[in-house]
């Protein structure tokens, strides 16, 4: 009836609008049988029908973004855009199926090369300690130590987000079973007609509120939950840290910082300098010192010097024109990526000439403030360390600090010490800027033409988009994520930290940043959209009220059209957007499709071989790169207890089957597609640990929001608190959480942490060189040159690679009682794991080359 909602009576189609009926619902449906609305898609105010003529219905004024035709119709503005992309992302797909014809149609010719990579590949994987044997892939990753305690905590952080998961879906099924199982569909209920949808939103709203209770009541026991929960692990792998750090033999326990040093050309004999001056002022045997050059402008040319002394100089396939021509560019791209060089006869002019090259860069190299000092045992690096406190350190008039060191040697970042902390805040600060131009270019130019789309159905008549748009959706989701990964991952990577931890706290703090700005920006504005389409259409809440005559947010927010069109849009944006999709793809653009493309290329050039061929085939390195996936999917499955009930155990479930496959697909990577490496260091781990306070502070903000509305009767924003007091309610008991728990993590469980009285004692930097060939030494460029180039040590040092065939030794840098124990030793497939260089890591390969 026209002064009465959820009033209906039957009527023939000619009457429709008559007879006290709904005056603007002119138009028969013939499908479902009822009077509806004027329906132009766009349409914010439509023009309806006389009564009983259909297909007389006419745009008065369009939503924005959308243009009135002649017709009556709204045309979208953005369409090119969709069209453009679609077009560009064709052509580079014919591009690349071409390719992969042309160097999968070439016959193999070069067996032994491809042999050679493959057996290269094998020998760098994880292997169990004293055996080339590989570990079992049911291997608990969680309690053996297979690369480094850091290994072991980022496995026990995905299980942990399980266990959490696991147990508050369990929760909230017992009120399910025991309560009752509305629960399950309370605000996904579909609604094709305004019968049934009328029925919905009255029903829904009565049992939202008979049940409300056993919503705060989950909320609660998820709150303490998840916050005493987070506290007892922090506990437990802070002493896991130090009680594998106390039982393992590492080098960080025979090394320690000299800072403040002045500036000496590369002429000097810079390290035996240091180490005479630390050895006089402290009275302790030093081994050697490995001095961290300002080298960042003459990067390529330190690397191209490495490899010249091991292969022939870079050169390049013969060039052709045409159709080959391009493919040919195209593989020596991929090949220059892999740093695969191809001999070339008419390049270069003979290793003398290179050598004399190499000695010229050396010695205009100048030194930075910092260098590492190598000491022979830990308790000759503790008086050191003692020493110096007291009475500092003289080098060329310079006094200069001592101060141990937590990082291995193979993750760090030799180039970046030129660069000053303010410098790095000046590069963090254009990284954050180019993040949020990101984000606000994609919403812009991508995300708001299909929001005005999406916006052009009505959730609250049954007009719903299928599943084209919503296919859309998912790659607008997906697409957007890898955009900001790569943006956030140049980012952390221009700041120029001196340790591959530092540089992935960076990376994980701004792609969270990111990820959650890009979340809120679309999101709300596709809510928004929604919303002033639902208004033209006449939507109503469950007191009979129009939509669009609520004043309060709160209201808004609270009605049934709203809290299924945003369930709907944060449901879809977890699964299988967020949850799924970008995960799905990884085994297979990060392992498998570079494995195959190697075997194509090295099989077809027989100049690839030998240490050209190794690198081909080198396997991807393990990141910490994945706290960053898992807590904001932690994130958003927190956002879900803010609407309907129904999207929990949905969203729950989803996350769920989502890490049970990211745990198994790590499991199975860090065993058996991934470079030996060490994940020695806690910091990425704390940071974990940290950030995991904003989902629990966004449960404390949920449990006040329905709490408060549990208080209320069934009439919208009849809670206790109403407006800006219930918003800042929520927001001082997120930020009050959020300071509890950094307090709680920083005075108690770190101090969980603080060594042991009864600590092991290091056997020795002679034991631990030859446990772990990655040393301050053998990872330093510079130093590996200038060993041959400078220092004259023979044999000299050659630069480390986890799984080459190779024989490595170190210099010569210690007295000659420990020359031969410390300094010089094999690597050899049958040692033990050895460590890898821990460089900046890419979760998919296609963004190789650009990184």
């Amino acid at each position: 009836m026209r002064d009465e909602f959820c009033h209906f009576r039957c009527v023939k189609k000619e009457e429709c609008g008559l007879l006290n009926t709904v005056q603007n619902a002119t138009i028969p449906d013939e499908r479902l049988k009822f009077c509806r609305h004027c329906e132009v898609e766009g349409c914010m105010q439509c023009v309806a029908s006389k009564p009983g003529q259909e297909s007389l219905e006419k745009c008065q004024q369009c939503m924005p973004g959308y243009s009135l035709t002649e017709e009556g119709e709204c045309e979208m503005h953005g369409v090119w855009v969709f069209v453009l992309i679609a077009a560009v992302a064709g052509v580079l797909l014919v591009f690349a199926i071409w390719w992969y014809l042309c160097v999968s149609s070439k016959p193999s010719v070069n067996e032994a090369g491809v042999q050679y990579g493959l057996e290269c590949r094998a020998r760098s994987r994880i292997s169990q300690a004293g055996t080339s044997e590989t570990y079992a892939l049911s291997t608990n990753l969680m309690t053996t130590n297979v690369a480094g305690p850091g290994t072991m905590a980022l496995f026990r952080f995905e299980f942990a987000i399980l266990v959490w998961a696991i147990t508050l879906l369990a929760v909230w099924m017992g009120f399910v079973y025991f309560v009752s199982s509305d629960l399950l569909i309370l605000g996904n209920r579909p609604a094709e007609s305004p019968q049934i949808l009328c029925a919905a939103i009255k029903w829904g709203r009565q049992r939202q509120m008979e049940l409300i209770w056993t919503k705060v009541s989950w909320m609660a026991f998820a709150y303490a939950f998840s916050f005493a929960g987070a506290i007892c692990y922090g506990v437990q792998q802070t002493k896991m840290f130090a009680r594998v750090s106390a039982e393992e033999e590492v080098m960080t326990r025979y090394v320690a910082i000299l800072e403040g040093l002045p500036k000496m050309k590369g002429s000097e004999k810079v390290e035996e300098i240091l180490k005479d001056a630390v050895a006089q002022a402290c009275e302790v045997e030093v081994v050697g010192v490995s001095v961290c050059w300002d080298f960042g402008e003459h990067r390529e040319e330190v690397m191209h010097a490495l490899e010249d002394a091991e292969e022939p100089s870079e050169g390049q396939a013969p060039q052709q024109s045409g159709m080959c021509g391009l493919e040919g560019s195209i593989t020596n791209k991929v090949l220059n990526a892999w740093h695969v060089h191809l001999p070339d006869e008419a390049h270069g002019h003979g290793q003398g000439h290179a050598d004399a090259n190499t000695k010229q860069l050396l010695v205009s190299l100048e030194t930075t403030s910092t260098a590492y000092v190598v000491f022979a045992s830990q308790q000759g690096r503790d008086k050191a360390l003692e020493t110096a406190k007291a009475s500092g350190i003289q080098v060329n008039g310079a006094a200069c600090t001592l101060r141990s060191d937590c990082y291995a040697p193979e993750g760090i970042m030799w180039a970046n010490f030129h660069i000053t902390e303010a410098q790095r805040g000046g590069r963090l600060f254009t990284a954050s800027v180019n993040l949020l131009l990101a984000c606000t270019a994609w919403t812009v130019l991508l995300y708001i033409p299909y929001a005005y789309y999406m916006a052009s159905f009505s959730y609250a008549n049954g007009d719903e988009p299928g599943e084209f748009s919503e296919g859309i959706f998912v790659c607008l989701v997906v697409a957007s994520q890898i955009g900001l990964f790569v943006v956030s991952s140049l980012g952390a990577k221009h700041a120029a930290y001196q340790n591959e931890d530092q540089i992935q706290k960076a990376y994980t703090v701004m792609y969270n940043a990111a990820l959650i700005l890009n979340l809120i920006m679309d999101i709300s504005l596709q809510a928004v959209l929604s919303y002033l389409q639902m208004v033209g259409v006449g939507a109503h809440v469950a007191d009979g009220r129009l939509l669009g005559s609520l004043t309060s947010f709160q209201e808004i927010f609270e009605s049934y059209p709203i809290q299924k069109s945003v369930g709907k849009l944060l449901f879809k944006y977890c699964w299988p957007c967020t949850f799924l999709v970008p995960f799905l793809a990884e085994p297979f653009v990060a392992q498998w499709l570079p494995w195959q493309t190697a075997k194509w290329l090295v099989g077809a050039n027989p100049k690839i071989k030998g240490e050209n061929a190794e690198k081909a085939f080198e396997l991807g390195e393990m990141e910490q790169g994945r706290y960053a996936d898992c807590i904001f999917n932690v994130i958003l499955v927190s956002c879900i207890p803010f609407i309907a009930p129904a999207y929990i155990h949905l969203t729950f479930g989803a996350l769920i089957v989502s890490h049970l496959y990211i745990y198994c697909f790590d499991q199975t990577k860090v065993l058996r597609y991934a470079r030996k490496f060490n994940f020695s260091g806690s910091e990425v781990h704390w940071l974990g640990m940290q950030l995991f306070a904003i989902p629990i502070s966004i449960f404390a903000a949920g449990l006040v929001f329905k709490a408060n509305q549990m208080t209320g009767t069934e009439a919208l924003g009849s809670g206790y608190l109403g407006g800006t007091q219930l918003w800042g309610a929520m927001a001082g008991a997120a930020i009050v959480h959020a300071i509890l728990h950094l307090a709680v993590l920083e005075f108690f469980v770190k101090g969980c942490g603080a060594p042991s009285s009864e600590a092991k004692v290091g056997h020795g930097y002679a034991t631990a060189a030859r446990l772990n060939p990655a040393t301050h030494f053998s990872t330093n460029p510079v130093h590996c040159l200038r060993s041959k180039h400078i220092l004259g040590h023979s044999p000299p040092q050659v630069m480390f690679v986890a799984g080459s065939a190779h024989q490595w030794s170190c210099c010569c840098c210690c007295c000659c009682s420990c020359c031969c124990c410390c300094c010089c030793f094999c690597f050899c497939c049958c040692c033990c794991t050895l460590p890898v260089v821990m460089f900046y890591v890419l979760k998919i390969w296609c963004f190789r080359n650009v990184l």
